[in-house]
């Protein structure tokens, strides 16, 4: 099965990283003391404090290394003393050793900060001392104290600058790490979305699991219900008459996580692993067996994961989808829409100066079409922008639309909203606002029409949308244009039937309407109050 890991948000001076940085430098400076010191003739005598160096610097890349330990500010401190009392114990002439010192503070630095940078450098300071105040009782000469301290100062001036640049790159990164993982998820979700032999579509996962569980069953009601993120229980599929008991038992059965039987009824829960998302209920007159519950179950199960992973793109998609249209809106307004208003006043300057009268009245006649297609702009900028939010629901978005339309038609607009019970799950009322604003913008550039008339029903399950207007009718799908079938498309998407047919005395109407409210929402109910046009 294939899985989608985020990666750890992480600093870009990642352990992985400041180890190399920090395994270099090290190498640097030992091959540079090795170098100086062959040079200046004092390995016989450096030679065994430069090998202890070595294994020394050896010990701790491989701490560092480790990914059980990882970095801890002891391992430079650490180090910090030895070197100060290898280099400050010495007797002899230790020539270049004393470079060495440089390392543990500036490693502190990278990896820990200035106060681990401090700290190092202070216990290197008070090793060195101690070991000149012993090689002074001693009798000891050429004790290190003098020849090392300019090493020291420049170890902590380096750490000091290293901490300083690390700090300001990891502030960086603490504000691109989200978007690194979310850009590792997305990339695997790019190649995921690939390799599926399906889409990743919450209906189309819903009615497989719906069709996989009812075949063999003798179901004559069932239905996919999932749980919102607004605590409310949402059908993704409805066949047959679901009661309010019934739905009274999918509750049960979501909090408790387990199957639940009673009276022909069969409630199974939808989970991944200890996550219940929803609910499978399926109905019959018989009665169902332990066996049967149990595999049913086990398909529910199988079936789950492809359709929590289907909710979950269906979130990023509908992101995604708002960010492109108000992307969209922004392009055109800063863009083409700009560029065509300019269009115009070149033509009305045209008709200022021009003494001919056949160019005057072709620009007035340009200057008229320019100012046409620059409303058409920015009623597509609207329409683009236009969207539900928490607040509003379907039919105030609609309102508000519908609104803009006949001020910008001048149509008259006949508005009733009968609307009962909970509120539509959000997916059905943006699906409806967007067949709604296809169907309205129809109306506005092909029909010709005096008046359109807006019909919501609702009673918070089903739903019937019908938009009439008293135009030239005709309303037909043309060759290259898909408005027709995206509304179609939509409509599918939430159950319900779509359908474009003429009124009775001139004009179209568009119905959308619950394929499971036959007989709950009629079409006589609420249509008394509309009257022929008067042209």
């Amino acid at each position: 099965m294939i899985t989608l890991r985020a990666k750890p948000t992480r600093a870009p001076v990642t352990a992985g990283k400041s180890w190399r940085v920090t395994t270099a430098a090290r190498v640097f400076v030992l091959a540079l003391v090795f170098g100086l010191t062959l040079s200046s003739g004092t390995i016989n005598s450096a030679g065994v404090i430069l090998l202890a160096l070595v294994l020394l610097a050896s010990v701790c890349c491989v701490l560092e290394a480790n990914p059980l330990t990882g970095p801890t500010p002891w391992t430079p401190l650490v180090e910090g003393v030895l070197t100060a009392a290898l280099i400050g114990m010495t007797p002899g002439p230790i020539g270049a050793l004393s470079i060495y010192l440089v390392i543990p503070p500036v490693v502190a630095g990278i990896r820990h900060g200035w106060v681990t940078t401090a700290n190092t450098f202070l216990a290197e300071g008070f090793v060195m001392f101690g070991a000149g105040a012993a090689a002074e009782e001693l009798g000891l000469v050429d004790a290190q104290m003098l020849s090392s301290a300019p090493w020291l100062l420049t170890g902590l001036g380096g750490g000091l600058l290293a901490a300083w640049q690390s700090r300001s790159v990891r502030n960086l990164a603490s504000i691109q790490a989200p978007y690194e993982a979310a850009h590792h998820l997305v990339s695997q979700l790019h190649t995921l979305a690939q390799r599926l032999p399906v889409g990743l579509d919450s209906l189309t996962a819903a009615r497989a699991l719906n069709d996989a569980t009812r075949e063999g069953v003798s179901a004559d009601r069932s239905a996919v219900i999932i749980r919102t993120a607004e605590d409310a229980f949402e059908p993704l599929i409805r066949e047959g008459a679901i009661s309010a008991v019934d739905e009274r038992m999918a509750s049960i059965c979501f909090g408790t996580g387990r199957p639940l039987t009673g009276k022909g009824l069969l409630a199974l829960p939808i989970r991944v692993g200890e996550h219940c998302f929803g609910v499978l209920l399926l109905g019959r007159a018989t009665s169902w067996t332990k066996r049967q519950v149990q595999e049913l179950q086990a398909v529910v199960d199988t079936q789950a994961v492809r359709l929590d992973t289907a909710l979950l793109f269906d979130d990023v998609r509908s992101f995604a989808t708002s960010e492109e249209r108000n992307r969209l809106a922004r392009d055109i307004h800063d863009g083409v829409a700009q560029e065509i208003a300019s269009l115009g006043y070149m033509a009305d300057e045209i008709a200022d100066t021009s003494p001919d009268d056949a160019t005057r009245k072709v620009a007035n006649d340009l200057r008229a079409e320019i100012t046409r297609v620059v409303s058409e702009l920015r009623f597509s900028i609207f329409d683009l922008r236009h969207d539900l939010d928490e607040a509003s629901s379907v039919s105030g978005a609609l309102a508000e639309y519908v609104r803009e339309v006949s001020h910008q038609s001048g149509m008259r607009v006949h508005l009733l909203f009968d609307e009962r019970g909970p509120r539509l799950p959000q997916r059905v009322e943006q699906e409806l606002l967007r067949i709604g604003q296809e169907a309205i913008g129809n109306a506005r550039k092909h029909a010709h029409a005096i008046n359109l008339w807006v019909t919501l029903t609702s009673d918070g399950k089903c739903v019937r949308l019908v938009i009439e207007d008293d135009g030239i009718g005709a309303a037909t799908a043309r060759p290259g244009h898909y408005g027709m079938h995206t509304m179609r498309e939509r409509a599918d998407r939430i159950g319900a039937n779509f359908s474009v047919t003429s009124r009775a005395d001139g004009g179209t109407v568009v119905t959308v309407q619950s394929r499971q409210s036959a007989g709950e929402i009629t079409e006589g109910s609420n249509d008394g109050y509309k009257s022929p046009a008067r042209r």
